[in-house]
């Protein structure tokens, strides 16, 4: 009977592998690439100077974090005065 059941079981693998893979050769998928009709301008100066400040906070706030990790437990961060 486990002999039956393992047969099953490498039966409907192996359907299952036929099927898919069938269904993947036979649904053919279509990109289509479309030219932009108006040229691509370059954004201003505020707008880099905005991408890369945002950029340098991110680095800057993830050196701070692994400084803070790597900190000895018993000492506490530094708290905001409020």
């Amino acid at each position: 009977m486990r002999r039956a059941r393992q047969a099953l079981q490498r039966w409907a693998c192996a359907i299952t592998g036929l099927l898919a893979t069938l269904a993947l050769v036979g649904v053919p998928v279509e990109v289509t690439i479309r030219f932009v009709e108006h040229p691509v301008v370059a954004p201003t100066p505020v707008v880099s100077l905005l991408i890369v400040a945002s950029c340098l906070l991110l680095i800057g706030s993830g050196l701070g974090l692994r400084r803070l990790e790597i900190a000895p437990s018993g000492a506490q961060p530094p708290t905001p005065d409020v």
